[in-house]
């Protein structure tokens, strides 16, 4: 990837981020994921089988999609070394165009409302797995 393709051009001046298929693919593949660990007990009181089947595309998409971030992380990491830019930060140095860029790309994706609805939908289904597991271990 090259240098101006890992900036996002305009997400921060539109207040919109454009984020790649790819980015959206992993994001639905974390969902599933979320979403099958969290149905593995309540799956094992109707088949151990689907039970199973849940966990491993829990613990593989859980796998597919880490991979994918901790690829974007090391590649923003490089960036930031490459550039200086926390260096630059710390001394009050001046910025470059691609700086700002670089900081206006990470603002944007801290916006991201993908990564609000991740969070809300793993905080919804971990509830919903602990309600469930309490009631078919505990009342029923």
């Amino acid at each position: 990837m090259t240098k101006e393709s890992f900036i996002c051009q305009d997400c921060f001046k539109t207040q919109s981020c454009k984020e790649p298929l790819e980015a959206w693919v992993f994001f639905l593949i974390a969902i599933i994921a979320t979403i099958s660990i969290r149905a593995v007990n309540l799956a094992f009181n109707f088949s151990p089988l689907l039970s199973k089947v849940f966990w491993y595309l829990g613990v593989v998409g859980f796998f597919l999609f880490f991979i994918y971030k901790f690829k974007y992380h090391n590649r923003l990491h490089r960036e930031f070394k490459k550039t200086g830019i926390v260096q630059k930060l710390l001394s009050k140095q001046p910025l470059s165009e691609y700086d700002y860029g670089l900081l206006g790309t990470v603002i944007c994706q801290l916006n991201s409302k993908k990564d609000k609805v991740n969070f809300f939908i793993i905080f919804f289904f971990s509830g919903l797995a602990l309600i469930l597991a309490i009631y078919f271990d505990f009342i029923k």
